[in-house]
């Protein structure tokens, strides 16, 4: 796994692991405002997947640029 995965699935499994112990703990109350931990949570949740993503898109990227490199100049030839 690249930096960029590790990175994007902690920031993601924190965040989801952070609202699920902090629902828990209010006891399923109603929740009136926006209190910090949720915001920390679901900010870390939302980066986390942005990372995942940018990485995934930047592998498939390198991986095809690869794959063109390995291809023969002939085998691209009509």
């Amino acid at each position: 796994m690249s930096n960029g995965k590790t990175i994007g699935m902690i920031l993601f499994v924190g965040g989801m692991i952070l609202l699920i112990t902090y629902a828990i703990y209010q006891g399923f109350q109603e929740i009136k405002i926006i209190d910090p931990i949720i915001a920390i949570g679901v900010g870390a949740i939302i980066l986390g997947f942005l990372a995942l993503l940018v990485s995934i898109v930047m592998e498939q990227r390198r991986d095809t640029k690869k794959m063109r490199e390995e291809i023969k100049e002939e085998d691209l030839e009509p």
